[in-house]
């Protein structure tokens, strides 16, 4: 069950850091939004990266 969960974190941050970038590329400038949409769509990912390994391991 880790193993998708942790799938799912991945996906959600992968989507969070892309729409901060397009975000970005449209605005020309990164604000404070974009930053912690950047910041917290990395820890998603890695934190979620992290439970797929436990998630795969465990079996």
């Amino acid at each position: 069950m880790g193993f998708y969960i942790g799938l799912f974190m991945q996906i959600c941050g992968f989507a969070a850091v892309g729409l901060c970038v397009i975000s970005g590329i449209e605005k020309g400038d990164y604000g404070r939004i974009e930053l912690v949409q950047f910041l917290g769509g990395t820890s998603l990912f890695y934190f979620g990266n992290f439970l797929r390994s436990k998630g795969a391991s465990s079996n």
